[in-house]
């Protein structure tokens, strides 16, 4: 028997991170940038988009990861590259409105065999939120970041 050599890692991740002061700035304008940002940006950290979702206050996302990059660097490189991007390119000259995201993020650890479960929920945020049906476990991660992280 071959045996090879090397690490195979597959890591989930499901963040979740919100609007400076949870407003309500995400339009169906600004959700098309942020998902053509994301995509670009996993693509440039070598990551991918299982799914990525949410309200007009906050985003969730659920990311398959390699072992050699953090969380803390895939929130920080997502949420910079998705803020410059969206005031700078979608909204452009629009100086009334502006997108920044809270300091803080949340993100817990998904298990491979329930990476279809969170992922669905993810795609249906808009609906979960409007029905008020949520997933005390998967709302939580959002409930995390009300506050600011200094």
């Amino acid at each position: 028997m071959h045996r090879r050599s090397g690490s195979h890692a597959e890591l989930f991740y499901h963040f979740v991170w919100s609007t400076k002061h949870r407003a309500p700035l995400v339009d169906a304008e600004i959700e098309i940038g942020l998902r053509a940002v994301f995509l670009a940006k996993a693509e440039e950290l070598e990551i991918e988009i299982v799914e990525t979702n949410g309200t007009q206050d906050h985003v969730h996302l659920l990311i398959k990861s390699k072992a050699a990059l953090a969380p803390a660097d895939i929130a920080k490189n997502l949420k910079g590259a998705s803020s410059h991007f969206v005031n700078h390119v979608v909204l452009g000259q629009d100086r009334i409105r502006s997108l920044y995201w809270e300091d803080g993020y949340g993100v817990v650890s998904v298990s491979p065999g329930a990476v279809h479960s969170v992922q669905k929920y993810i795609r249906n945020q808009k609906e979960h939120h409007a029905s008020n049906k949520l997933i005390d476990d998967f709302e939580i991660v959002a409930d995390s970041i009300d506050t600011d992280v200094q």
